[in-house]
């Protein structure tokens, strides 16, 4: 009798667990991280907004030597008044005014 009870007390088991097996775990839970999609558009974006930036910054380097230019100019047109007037004085004495 020992021995017929070890055999269904282990038959048993090995059902439970067989069982247990083929149902599996149940449902896969639904992912809450970010999906790939969601990860590759975020990294589009942000190369996108990096090459706008980028180019921001090559239009200010631009736009700033094209303003030192202009102030360079501008002091140099400035004095040019007090050597235009020098010269018209020399021009003045030589033809006798």
């Amino acid at each position: 009798m020992p021995k017929t009870t070890v055999w269904t007390v282990a038959i048993a088991v090995l059902l439970l667990v067989l069982g247990l097996g083929m149902s599996g775990c149940g449902p896969k839970p639904p992912c809450e991280g970010a999906t790939v999609t969601q990860v590759q558009s975020a990294q589009d974006e942000c190369a996108a907004v990096t090459d706008e930036l980028d180019a921001a910054r090559d239009e200010r380097a631009r736009l700033e030597a094209e303003v030192s230019a202009a102030r360079a100019e501008i002091a140099e047109l400035e004095n040019l008044p007090s050597s235009l007037a020098h010269r018209l004085e020399e021009l003045r004495k030589g033809s006798g005014r």
